[in-house]
């Protein structure tokens, strides 16, 4: 922490704009009170009228999907038929008490927000947009709010409802719970529930003073030095507000983690039904303190590990000794520019056998792949000098992460598609042994949308046969350019030729 050279100037210029702030306060809170009761009439008049009218269809509809479904087997079918009427009764309750909630928070705070907003550096007029800002736009987003809503109960649940009665694969087991194994797994979370509860409750109020001063350090740090939420002089009477609830939030946090115990106590026997062993449910019912305490630990800044025991919970788990093993081969990996074998299950040397063993990739496996290729490239791009510490200092403090929240996740999935060109595969290579095809990939709406875009610019590129200067300027490109003009499409393409060059610059178009 470094306090700023002009401190005192700065604090009188924060002083002097307290009067501006409680001005600017009344207003806001003025026009939340005016608009506020419109967007919550809007939104729960409308969601609830949503809700009442396709009740009925959604009950009907739930039931038959679930009876008709290939994918449940038939155990698992008669608990579901039996146990929906019950989130089908408070779906009616839970989405009114949802809309309400959401509609006060929704057209409160969006008034409040969008008048100090209009003070704004950028913004001409301020006066007039103190007064504006906020009122007909917070309206139309409680409109945009009901129609989103309507989209989904009208569409969206319908078509995810309908992915229950599609075939499956011959190669593919129906989902099933198995009756012999369900006894040890509820003796098992009979024992852990009040195991887990009070320790780690014991565990979160032990933490908690540490959590409440450093919170405070941190953030009278940040007050002093002008940094993170203090940044900007219209969010400091705000982020003062946050170290005075500071305590609140620690309690907050303490019966968050009251909650959150229960769920890992009954988390142990899902454990002992999957390993179907009773030995490493109640191996889990200990380790879910030590991963609580690791947990806490590293978020407080505090000692690395737990003073607690950690025995082995799965039967393919790797020991401590191994683990460091692991950690060291990891690191060689990314010194080279690859991924180790345990860093990421997706993109690994190991990942054939890996595939074997599983027929469908899930959406997290996917994304923490393409988070993990963030975090190497980025490192390579650094080293290359594409990006720099400003760049990394603007993300963290000023929230302008353009170049390292659009430009390298674009720049990753180019070089996987260059990858997959050249390798004539029929998807995409994210690794040597790794190929993710809409055969082997997630079933789900929202990847489709993904991985539909990039497989159809990978056979662009892959009969574009791209030579190394093309792809070096692609590259370059991707990381330098804005793209926010039409003359910038024609930057740098070492190509003569006018239809190859408009080729190049609509896949550089379309990856950004």
């Amino acid at each position: 922490m470094e306090v700023p050279v002009h401190f005192v100037a700065k604090l009188w210029s924060f002083v002097s704009f307290l009067p501006f702030f409680f001005l600017l306060l009344i207003l806001g809170l003025l026009k939340a009170a005016i608009i506020g009761p419109v967007v919550v009439g809007i939104i729960v008049i409308g969601n609830s009228a949503i809700i009442a009218g396709l009740w009925l269809a959604h009950f009907v509809w739930t039931y038959y999907c679930v009876a008709r479904s290939k994918r449940l087997g038939l155990v698992l079918k008669i608990l579901v038929l039996l146990l929906l009427p019950l989130p089908l009764a408070l779906w009616p309750v839970l989405g009114v008490v949802g809309s309400v909630l959401g509609g006060i928070g929704y057209g409160f705070f969006a008034p409040l927000l969008a008048t100090f907003e209009a003070v704004g550096e950028n913004i001409t007029d301020k006066f007039y947009h103190c007064f504006v800002d906020g009122t007909w736009s917070t309206v139309i987003g409680g409109c945009i709010v009901v129609q989103d809503f309507t989209d989904f109960c009208f569409h969206s649940y319908f078509s995810y409802m309908d992915e229950l009665i599609e075939q499956i694969p011959a190669d593919e087991k129906p989902m099933d719970i198995e009756l012999l194994k369900l006894p040890a797994s509820l003796l098992v979370s009979l024992i852990g529930v009040p195991v887990d509860v009070p320790v780690i409750t014991a565990v979160a109020i032990w933490k908690s003073p540490y959590m409440l001063f450093r919170g405070w350090k941190r953030l009278l740090e940040d007050l002093i030095g002008r940094e993170g939420p203090f940044l900007e002089t219209v969010c400091v009477p705000f982020a003062g507000l946050a170290i005075i609830l500071w305590p609140l939030a620690v309690v907050g946090a303490v019966v968050t983690a009251f909650i959150s115990s229960f769920f890992l106590g009954l988390y142990s026997g899902a454990i002992a039904y999957q390993e179907d062993s009773i030995c490493l449910g109640l191996a889990f019912i200990i380790s879910a303190v030590s991963l609580f305490d690791e947990y806490v630990n590293e978020l407080l800044y505090l000692r690395v590990g737990s003073c607690f025991p950690r025995p082995l919970y799965r039967r393919n788990m790797c020991s401590c000794p191994e683990r460091k093993k692991c950690g060291d081969n990891d690191k060689k990996d990314l010194e080279n520019g690859r991924e180790g074998p345990y860093t990421s299950k997706l993109i690994s040397q190991q990942s054939r056998t890996w595939k074997q063993a599983i027929q469908h990739y899930k959406p997290v496996q996917v994304w923490g792949w393409l988070l993990k290729s963030c975090e190497i490239n980025g490192r390579i791009l650094l080293r290359d000098g594409l990006i720099d510490v400003k760049d990394i200092e603007e993300c963290l403090l000023k929230g302008n992460c353009k170049k390292l929240g659009i430009k390298l996740p674009a720049w990753s999935i180019l070089q996987c598609l260059l990858a997959s060109a050249k390798s004539n595969s029929s998807g995409l290579v994210i690794s040597d042994d790794v190929e993710l095809t809409r055969a082997n990939g997630p079933k789900d709406k929202v990847f489709e949308w993904f991985i539909g875009p990039l497989l159809v610019i990978k056979e662009q590129l892959k009969n574009l046969q791209l030579n190394a200067n093309e792809e070096l300027c692609l590259r370059y490109l991707f990381m330098k350019s804005n793209n926010e003009k039409p003359e910038e499409w024609d930057t740098g393409f070492p190509s003569g030729d006018h239809v190859r060059r408009a080729q190049l610059q609509a896949i550089f178009r379309r990856g950004l």
